[in-house]
């Protein structure tokens, strides 16, 4: 409905352009939003007051003159009224909300769907070291990730989901080391601990693990050490990939940072940005001329001693994906790598690709509450809480809804105890059960002989409670939300959206239980109907959307 509206508007811009009653000038952006008071309309603009200061005139004289010439050639419009300084309020004839209902009904489980998009969109999340379980951090990461692929993916982006896997680092090698000695100590208590060695009870475990599968006995202690730490990561990462199932978490591509050595990657991409005359070398090191792009300073990609540091392998991992001929690419970082935004982006300008194909979204901390206390410890990785421990207690739906209640640049609290209630505090529950509650409504008409009409068009006119109305046009905006989260990212508006449609639904089924004639099922066989139709396309907006946030829908509860 807001796109119809939007076409109007337009169209009665260029016809008072052409009729010159405006000057013919840049077009501004304006809004067309839902007003908070519904006594001002189903929509209302601000065109007159983004018009007003390129045309030179009063935004009250430029709304008459709009409301004057309005083109509703669909005759869209019950009402428009000139509100305030300049607002145009509009309301929408009541059978135009029938017909959105019923298009609703008609496209099922497509409808916020769109065709298929020109843009190729690489999504790269998670990316954990292979050194240890993934904590909470990891999982709100995952759960945004997933959800914004899902997302665009149901929009027609073709989306690629990519996991890097740091496995080339120091961080293996101290991986390893801490694995042996763990594995010393099993029969040498003494036997020391790496200072800045991981020291989750799931190194012991680690340690247990290889001691039954290898003789390290009869190694050296180096090679020994390599060999744990080949083996733990491959351990590591096989947990990774089978928690990440579990959280409903799918990758089309794993990506390993040691293959941009072996195949030779890092060298051609500093030979391609050579070539480009952005490399230099002092004090016997390779620099790569970041400053020029937006960076506050040059950055090393070459040691001294010859050793690449980890930034030259992430320019050769950013240069790949471009190569590999994506439009647009995405990444989902911790909020500690704030500072290397626009380093990366630097690089990329100065392999002469624009610096806006990169997109990156910071992920905050997520503390975990229980009984008022926060939980820090873990009892598995020690230094923190793992996501497993927390989806085996909760369950997977839980998690991924509550990770998706805020903004991903905002901290996050996580209740335990909330997320167990089995009320309306518990958000993932509320709308669940809006999904349950609609499903037995229609095992109750069935068990009554009332079924969904063929052709429901023609009843719909029965719907006119204001409540009902609201519910039509609270729907209504599900596909341009889905599209406005695809240019924002904002994945979270997604569960409040579905909060708000269940609870509007559940305030009016409660009103059905007090008011006979609110019911929906009534003694009146047509009204019933319509009313099924509509808590049909309720049912199935929020069956839609729980599936793009990976949850969920149960018929019972």
């Amino acid at each position: 409905m807001k796109a119809k509206l939007d076409l109007i508007l337009r169209t009665t811009m260029k016809s008072c352009i052409e009729k010159g009653l405006l000057e013919k000038k840049a077009f501004p952006e304006y809004n067309i939003e839902v007003p908070k008071n519904p006594y001002h309309g189903h929509f209302a603009t601000n065109m007159p007051l983004v018009l007003a200061s390129s045309q030179r005139r009063k935004p009250a004289e430029i709304a008459k003159m709009i409301v004057d010439n309005l083109e509703d050639k669909e005759a869209l419009l019950e009402r428009v009224d000139v509100a305030g300084p300049g607002f145009i309020n509009f309301t929408i004839k009541q059978s135009e909300w029938h017909k959105s209902l019923g298009k609703i009904v008609g496209l099922g489980e497509k409808y916020g769907s769109a065709k298929a998009a020109a843009e190729k969109i690489l999504v790269e999340f998670v990316s954990a070291n292979p050194t240890g379980p993934l904590h909470l951090g990891h999982g709100r990461g995952a759960a945004l990730g997933d959800t914004l692929c899902r997302i665009l993916s149901f929009r027609g982006y073709a989306i690629v989901r990519e996991f890097y896997i740091n496995d080339a680092g120091q961080q293996i090698r101290l991986l390893g080391e801490s694995i042996f000695s763990r594995w010393k100590q099993l029969s040498d208590p003494d036997y020391p601990f790496p200072e800045l060695g991981y020291k989750g009870e799931y190194i012991k475990d680690l340690s247990l693990e290889i001691s039954n599968e290898i003789d390290l006995s009869q190694m050296e202690p180096n090679d020994a050490i390599e060999k744990c730490a080949a083996w733990g990561k491959k351990r590591m990462l096989r947990e990774i990939k089978q928690d990440l199932e579990e959280f409903r978490v799918h990758f089309d591509v794993w990506s390993r940072e040691s293959d941009l050595y072996s195949r030779g990657l890092v060298d051609r991409s500093l030979d391609e940005i050579r070539k480009r005359g952005e490399l230099f070398e002092k004090d016997g090191a390779l620099w790569i001329k970041t400053s020029a792009f937006g960076d506050d300073k040059d950055r090393v990609i070459r040691k001294r001693d010859g050793q690449f540091t980890y930034f030259a392998a992430d320019i050769s991992y950013h240069l790949e994906k471009w190569r590999r001929g994506f439009s647009r690419a995405i990444n989902i970082w911790g909020a500690d790598h704030h500072g290397y935004i626009q380093r990366v982006k630097s690089a990329l300008g100065a392999s002469g690709i624009e610096q806006s194909w990169l997109s990156v979204l910071l992920i905050q901390l997520v503390k975990l509450w229980r009984e008022g206390q926060e939980i820090k410890m873990s009892k598995r990785a020690g230094e923190y809480v793992t996501l497993k421990e927390l989806v085996d207690e909760v369950g997977v739906d839980a998690v991924r809804f509550v990770f998706l209640t805020k903004a991903h640049e905002s901290p996050l609290d996580f209740d335990i105890d909330v997320v167990k209630k089995r009320d309306s505090e518990n958000p993932v529950y509320y709308v669940q059960y809006a999904h349950a509650r609609i499903c037995s409504i229609f095992r109750k008409a069935a068990a009554e002989g009332i079924i969904l009409p063929q052709n429901p068009d023609n009843i719909l006119g029965k719907l006119v409670l204001e409540e009902e109305i609201s519910l039509i046009m609270l729907m209504d905006q599900f596909p341009s939300l889905l599209e406005d989260i695809c240019v924002s990212f904002e994945v979270h508006r997604l569960t409040y959206y579905l909060a708000e449609l269940a609870a509007q639904f559940h305030q009016y089924f409660n009103l059905g239980t007090k008011i006979s004639e609110n019911r929906v099922i009534t003694s009146d066989i047509t009204l019933s109907q319509a009313r099924l139709v509509l808590a049909e396309a309720v049912r199935l907006v929020i069956h839609i959307g729980l599936n793009l946030l990976g949850i969920s829908a149960p018929e019972k509860m």
